[in-house]
């Protein structure tokens, strides 16, 4: 092994360790924290793997059995956390089935489990050399595809349906998310391109690297900012189901007319826009329609999400301010009619104006 990798692997290992004390102790994290924590120490015992492994049968020898097929789980895991930090729900006992990987490399591979000597031997094989190697990295590799397919599908799930239940939540949620995949996605993939089709030692290099900075830059954001990928309200929001005829709806032109109509013209006199927190449900409750009806209404009638509907009056509300030439700060005036963060606030602005608030103001003046 080079100095270069064993310089990673070294410093992979000890930060691993160190985002795990830091996530599992500090009170003020919340459960997708800890989970990530776990995480940040199952990769630090991977990284911390060859280096025990060089060192030949050592004290540490014995961890080898136990901690070689730790990667069988990493895309359950990396899935889980996901879920958790987005809805901020807890773990069931359903999710147990994730751990099925891991489990058949355990099972396909009983016998290095009681040998430190066996378990020596069966690193240093390629992953080739045998059989049972041979479908324990398959296992290993194919449920990191299967769970990146199922991560990112969730991820495009949950981005849907914010933007038709909620009013308010901050892009940058999913901006991270994204990242946190693209991530997952080129550093896999260069794992898999190592392994079955050149081995070029360079590329292993690069591999090892971006695992390193992807999961102690996600563990240290998370450290810093517990709640940063996690959308409120989320998971309280009903179901859109969508018409039969999505064309069409279940409602004719004339009946969705008239309840736009209705919701424009209440949103608009009793500024319900400006409720940072206002959901889909809630402005059904408010109307005195279903909220089905209501979801129909904005997005065939009106043509856009719930979203982007309610942000509309926001925005119009601010621009309107500019134009009497309020001297309050930007983010008073966000928060005033009802945006939640800065981020959210200038993301919507320049979508629907074209422009920065600052350089609309300064066009104002």
């Amino acid at each position: 092994m080079s100095q270069l990798l064993t310089f990673i692997f070294a410093i992979g290992a000890f930060q691993g360790l160190v985002l795990f004390v830091l996530l599992i102790s500090d009170k003020r994290v919340n459960y997708a924290s800890k989970l990530l924590g776990v995480f940040c120490l199952m990769i630090a015992s991977t990284f911390a793997l060859p280096l025990i492994f060089d060192a030949g049968n050592g004290p540490l020898a014995w961890l080898i059995a136990p901690m070689v097929f730790l990667p069988a789980c990493y895309g359950g895991v990396t899935y889980l956390y996901c879920r958790t930090a987005i809805t901020g729900s807890p773990l069931k006992l359903l999710d147990l089935l994730h751990l099925i990987p891991l489990v058949i490399c355990y099972l396909l591979n009983y016998e290095i489990l009681f040998s430190t000597e066996k378990a020596l031997e069966f690193l240093a094989m390629p992953n080739d050399a045998t059989l049972i190697k041979a479908i324990t990295a398959a296992i290993i590799f194919a449920q990191i595809v299967v769970y990146i397919i199922l991560t990112i599908s969730m991820i495009v799930y949950y981005q849907k349906k914010a933007k038709q239940t909620l009013s308010s939540y901050n892009p940058d949620i999913f901006k991270w998310l994204w990242s946190l995949m693209a991530f997952a996605v080129f550093s896999w993939g260069l794992s898999i391109f190592f392994n079955y089709i050149s081995r070029i030692p360079s590329i292993n290099v690069i591999t090892y690297a971006t695992m390193v900075l992807m999961v102690y830059f996600i563990g240290f954001v998370q450290w810093r900012n517990p709640g940063i990928f996690h959308i409120k309200k989320l998971e309280k929001q009903p179901e859109i189901k969508a018409s039969q005829d999505a064309s069409e709806g279940l409602l004719d032109q004339e009946i969705r007319s008239s309840i736009l109509q209705t919701v424009q013209q209440q949103v608009k006199e009793q500024s319900l826009y400006r409720n940072s927190e206002l959901t889909l449900a809630s402005l059904a409750e408010e109307v005195g329609v279903s909220i089905h009806h209501l979801s129909e209404t904005i997005n065939q009638q009106g043509g856009k999400n719930f979203n982007q509907f309610i942000n509309e009056y926001r925005v119009a509300e601010v621009c309107d301010w500019l134009k009497q030439q309020s001297d309050r700060k930007l983010i008073d005036l966000a928060l005033d009619a009802g945006f939640s963060s800065k981020s959210s606030f200038n993301a919507t602005f320049k979508k629907l104006t074209g422009k920065t608030p600052s350089v609309y103001r300064q066009e104002i003046a």
